[in-house]
């Protein structure tokens, strides 16, 4: 990499980034079933709009799945047509556009829904219902065999229309019963061929070697059919499940833009790619300069703003204060020629920039890399008086310091 490596602790580059060694060290290794290509079905807009407050109007569905396509998301959910007329008409609108991407409606497992989808336009279904046995019994009230012979009627009118079909079972962690599990998706899968099986931690509750467990049991009983997942984050581990699950064999994952959803919201659309991309080493397709764009787009129109320490798309991420971190990456540039070593990636990935700030945290370094920016030069006395008054400055406004305020501190220092 133009430098020379610590004996016996060569770092390990991928995608001009340095990244964790372990992730790809041969036992670890051995402990996945990656497949070959993951699939991203982004559910911004529908499972989105689903986060309490959170609205779509149809003119802005139709420019977010324009902005999704854009970035090479093959799979975007729009909306579900058979309980929104706006949803029709942004399908409709869609249909009429060449999207590389398919248009994917939810449909509930009833054949007015499936048919409704076609009728506007749609490319395929996430053909859904709760599979758990208390939720068949008391809220739709139908005994198994019932159940299992309305999932596979709306199927094959599905895919008698042409529709793809991805038949998710939701609620799939909570059933202590396998046998169950493999039984609705056997009899489907009997008599339908889907194109894909999904299963979901709807309430976020599964640990990662949860989703390791029944994600390899569905891929030993269903070897020849996709699997995709879908997880929400009430623990805070939706992205965590999801690579889990993509590590244990499944190939697609539902994920939504900045977390939005029911609830806590779905896996994070950039986190999870980043993840695959960085972490798994799989190349997902999308544009991942992308990915702090339409962030930041869907942020406006769903009014919902996430933290600035937001992972992958937060707008301080890449601001480093501290001066110890600041001095180590000098230091390891100048080593090894990239200006990133303290930080998870190369940020210019997501077309983002390392930024030094001023504050309260900040050391010699700091001071050190501005005065060579601004071509300028200064006594080892007056670094110190400069970051004794950044200091004082950056407690006055419990924040960092504008370059500008910076500025005026090295000007009142060395007197120019």
């Amino acid at each position: 990499m133009g430098f020379e490596p610590v004996e016996g602790c060569e770092p390990f580059f991928l995608n001009d980034s340095w990244v964790s060694p372990l992730n790809f060290h041969p036992e670890v290794r051995s402990k996945m079933n990656l497949p070959s290509k993951v699939l991203i079905h982004d559910v911004t807009l529908r499972d989105g709009e689903q986060m309490a407050g959170v609205v779509f109007t149809e003119d802005e569905k139709v420019a977010i799945a324009l902005e999704l396509d854009k970035l090479g998301i093959p799979l975007i959910e729009i909306g579900t047509p058979a309980v929104s007329e706006e949803d029709q008409r942004a399908f409709k609108r869609l249909a009429k556009m060449k999207l590389k991407a398919k248009k994917i409606a939810l449909a509930r497992i009833m054949e007015e829904d499936v048919k409704l989808a076609a009728e506007c336009g749609a490319d395929g279904l996430f053909y859904e219902t709760g599979i758990n046995p208390y939720f068949v019994k008391y809220v739709l009230g139908l005994d198994s065999k019932e159940f299992i012979q309305r999932i596979i009627k709306g199927a094959k009118l599905a895919k008698e229309l042409g529709l793809f079909v991805e038949f998710c079972g939701w609620d799939t962690f909570r059933i202590n019963n396998l046998e169950w599990i493999k039984t609705v998706y056997t009899e489907l899968l009997k008599n339908v061929e889907v194109d894909q099986i999904g299963i979901s931690d709807t309430l976020g509750q599964a640990h990662p070697f949860t989703v390791n467990f029944l994600v390899r049991k569905m891929k030993e009983w269903f070897p020849s059919v996709p699997l995709s997942v879908h997880v929400h984050n009430d623990y805070g581990l939706a992205t965590a499940t999801a690579l889990m699950a993509i590590a244990s064999g499944a190939e697609a994952v539902e994920t939504s833009f900045n977390c939005l959803g029911e609830r806590t919201g779905n896996a994070a659309t950039e986190e999870v790619v980043m993840g695959i991309e960085m972490i798994l080493g799989i190349k997902t397709g999308i544009d991942c300069s992308g990915l702090y764009r339409v962030s930041k787009l869907i942020q406006e129109i769903s009014k919902v703003h996430v933290a600035p320490n937001k992972p992958i798309v937060g707008d301080r991420i890449f601001h480093s204060e501290s001066g110890i971190v600041i001095d180590a990456n000098e230091k390891l540039k100048k080593a090894t020629g990239f200006d990133y070593c303290m930080f998870p990636y190369n940020p210019k990935i997501t077309n983002r920039d390392v930024r030094y700030v001023a504050g309260k945290k900040s050391g010699r370094a700091y001071v050190r890399h501005f005065l060579e920016r601004e071509g300028l030069t200064a006594t080892e006395a007056q670094v110190d008086e400069i970051l004794i008054r950044i200091k004082k400055q950056g407690i006055v406004l419990k924040n960092f310091l504008p370059d500008e305020e910076v500025k005026r501190i090295v000007e009142s220092v060395l007197g120019k």
